[in-house]
């Protein structure tokens, strides 16, 4: 492959340092969970095998809870623990200030 050289390959390198940016900020905003996420009473614990877990806490009541886990092996039920109501957050802005500061 020929070598090229001067304005050139700034170019193909600014061009691929670029797409290496941008691909970097996709998977970093993908990987945020939407607030309505953090919305629900309980959360289930969901088995992936190996020893590890998902958590999915969106739910509203403990029976909603349990009906998504039927059938599912070592998976359970717990309180939402990023809850606001569980840190002292009694109103929206509270909330929304908790979430800048501590999610």
């Amino acid at each position: 492959m020929p070598q090229i050289k001067g304005r050139k390959a700034g170019r193909a390198q600014m061009k691929k340092i670029l797409l290496i940016a941008a691909l970097a900020t996709v998977a970093l905003v993908q990987a945020q969970p939407s607030e309505a996420y953090f919305r629900g009473n309980w959360c289930a614990k969901i088995d992936q095998g190996g020893g590890s877990f998902g958590e999915r806490c969106d739910f509203p009541t403990f029976a909603t809870c349990r009906n998504h886990i039927a059938g599912e092996s070592r998976s359970f039920c717990v309180q939402n623990q990023w809850q606001g109501g569980n840190w002292g957050v009694r109103d929206n802005y509270s909330e929304e200030h908790f979430n800048r500061r501590y999610r």
